[in-house]
């Protein structure tokens, strides 16, 4: 019986210790976002927080439109912020787009200012309305 919990333990430890050792934190956290057709455009507006450790310098949002199959039929990049944006800071976004033929969902991804892709948290995908 001391073997199966010893057994037990050591399991859940090594399940447990990727998370640990080498998983940080989304550098962009979107907090809420919404996009709605308006006439032959996207409409989309939303927060975001940036997180991790160190401030990011200037900062980019890609939304990639999606068909209903999940294939990106085209991306459009918004600049949010050309300002350093430290850890904590919560940040509006508002973009304008042609509507895409065809797209029904939308997933966002962030760049900094050096064209690194960075880890965004929720980034979805999202439907858009």
């Amino acid at each position: 019986m001391k073997g199966l919990v010893l057994l037990a333990a050591i399991g859940l430890c090594c399940l447990a210790s990727p998370y640990q050792r080498g998983r940080k934190g989304a550098e962009v956290q979107i907090l809420q976002t919404k996009a709605r057709r308006s006439e032959d455009k996207i409409v989309l507006d939303g927060r975001i927080r940036a997180g991790g450790e160190k401030p990011l310098k200037g900062l980019v949002l890609a939304f990639d439109f999606l068909s209903d199959q999940g294939e990106v039929l085209t991306t459009e990049k918004e600049q949010i912020s050309d300002d350093t944006v430290d850890p904590g800071d919560e940040l509006p976004f508002h973009a304008e787009t042609l509507n895409p033929p065809g797209s029904i969902r939308y997933r966002i991804r962030a760049f900094d200012g050096a064209d690194r892709e960075l880890h965004v948290g929720a980034g979805g995908p999202y439907i858009i309305d």
